[in-house]
């Protein structure tokens, strides 16, 4: 073939095949894009840019919502937050709103789509321009909706499913978080509640170290978790419900107080400081010192709900709710035996009453006993519980002798030194007493006062005499071949007995 036709044939073969790439392929995206784009009912418009809304609830409130730098409100017809995650979902959905079809452009009478007095129409307002869209009845098949868009000609209908957003109440879109919390700005926690007649109150600070401590009604390291705990349950805290006026049965609602809890922030501005000014009616939040504080008061019962008075606000709380915050003094003190990363205990030596110290270290290997036969997976299963170990309660700050004697802690029955491989190169003793099953297993830190009492499952793990070290964590003996041998041959036997007394039988028979 002459070698200019052949250049040719592959010149048109390429530029045929830029053609079936770049148009059919590549192309049917964009123009996939395109068609799209042309079935929305608000061409152009994106979440982000709706500034206010304004629709009937579902349940037949009309309410009005702004996003203020960055946050929703509600302006109307109280003044409170938003629910971010409900009013977001509303833009997406007008923003994302595809039709699904057409009736005509000139429909002519709108009543028989839903679209006449009685449509539901939702407004909004986006980069300085105001939309409504009218939501009428259901298609009489298919499942869509009749809708139509700043009262254009044009009657559309979308899948219902799309409308789904607009289908809550006015509960459903107000924010019910009671507290608007940052943890890592609390300062101070003050939580109080009455007991015998009188108020329990613990006050917790944190230190330079961002530990919390007790400083009243005791100085005392804090219980880090039981802390946690607590800010994590007032950060999702939430209401089932608002109470926007004072009843007679609220105001005797409020006259009881079931717990009550002050909370202190760092910083220049208080952030709260918002529903505060709501509250005050001063419509803007103030400048506050450099710290600031407010209340959260879980009063008593009414309607089967607690009530909650928070920042001058009331909401109805699930009174199981209560039981979330641990309301019991010693359950804020620290109960953390030993608190070490995970891979972090490298030397454990242990002694049982009147007997020599074990000694167990971590190498590259696992773990190994100086001089005595371990088993390397059980014992690092033991390292790992010395290394949270825990209190369920403590028992008392101090005792004499013989209360030491009753417990198994005079002497101890097992003591443990932990070394692990973090910078202080500190060790952490632990000395055992005896089980107590009803109470727990009693233990203590070397050299403190403070007796504390385990979970008495622990003693399944930690031994408290060297005859049960060796049962749970001592090498276990291979089985000599002999003795395997003879283990196989007993099934044989068995077996040929029962053969031949099946032979037998046989014969008999």
């Amino acid at each position: 073939m002459n070698p200019r036709t052949t250049g040719l044939l592959a010149l048109v073969a390429l530029v045929l095949g830029a053609f079936v790439y770049f148009y059919e392929i590549e192309g049917e995206t964009g123009r996939e894009t395109e068609r799209e784009a042309e079935k929305q009912i608000f061409a152009g418009l994106e979440a982000d840019s709706i500034e206010s809304l304004e629709l009937t609830t579902s349940d037949g409130i009309t309410a009005r919502f702004e996003r203020r730098e960055g946050d929703w409100r509600v302006v109307s017809p109280i003044e409170g937050a938003g629910d971010a995650t409900a009013l977001d979902a509303i833009t997406s959905a007008l923003a994302g709103l595809a039709r699904a079809g057409s009736v005509a452009s000139a429909p002519g009478d709108l009543a028989q789509f839903g679209l006449g007095d009685a449509a539901r129409i939702v407004r909004f307002e986006a980069k300085g321009a105001s939309h409504a869209l009218a939501v009428g009845r259901p298609t009489p098949v298919g499942g869509n909706v009749y809708v139509r868009a700043d009262e254009a000609d044009e009657v559309a209908y979308v899948e219902s499913y799309r409308l789904n957003a607009l289908k809550h109440g006015l509960t459903e879109l107000r924010d019910r978080r009671i507290v608007r919390l940052a943890p890592e700005a609390l300062a101070r926690l003050v939580i109080a509640w009455p007991e015998a007649e009188s108020t329990t109150a613990v006050e917790l600070e944190r230190d330079a170290s961002e530990v919390w401590q007790i400083r009243r009604p005791i100085a005392a390291r804090a219980d880090q978790q039981t802390v946690r705990e607590l800010i994590s349950n007032l950060e999702y805290l939430q209401a089932t419900g608002f109470l926007d006026e004072r009843t007679v049965a609220v105001e005797a609602a409020l006259k009881e107080t079931a717990l009550e809890l002050r909370l202190t922030e760092r910083g220049a501005e208080d952030s709260r400081a918002e529903g505060a000014a709501e509250a005050s009616g001063s419509g803007a939040p103030q400048a506050s010192d450099e710290e600031a504080t407010r209340s959260i008061r879980i009063a008593g019962l009414e309607g089967g709900s607690r009530i909650v008075e928070s920042e001058g606000r009331l909401y109805r709380l699930a009174p199981e709710r209560l039981e979330d915050f641990v309301r019991e003094r010693d359950a804020y003190r620290d109960r953390q035996l030993v608190d070490l990363a995970p891979g972090a205990l490298e030397r454990i030596e242990l002694a049982f009453a009147g007997g020599d110290p074990i000694v167990l270290r971590r190498g590259d290997a696992g773990w190994s006993g100086e001089g005595r036969e371990i088993e390397p997976d059980a014992v690092s299963s033991l390292a790992d519980t010395l290394a949270t170990l825990r209190a369920e309660q403590i028992v008392a700050d101090e005792m004499g002798a013989a209360e030491l004697a009753s417990i198994g802690l005079e002497p101890v029955a097992a003591r443990f030194l932990l070394k692990s491989a973090d910078e202080s190169g500190a060790a952490i003793g632990i000395e055992l007493g005896r089980l107590d099953p009803a109470r727990g297993l009693f233990a203590r830190r070397t050299g403190e006062s403070v007796v504390y009492a385990l979970a008495a499952s622990l003693a399944e793990a930690l031994p408290l005499d060297l005859a049960t070290f060796d049962e749970r964590y001592g090498r276990r003996p291979e089985p000599e071949p002999e003795a395997e041998a003879e283990a196989e041959a007993e099934p044989s036997a068995g077996s040929a007995s029962g053969s031949s007394a099946a032979g037998e039988a046989c014969e008999a028979d």
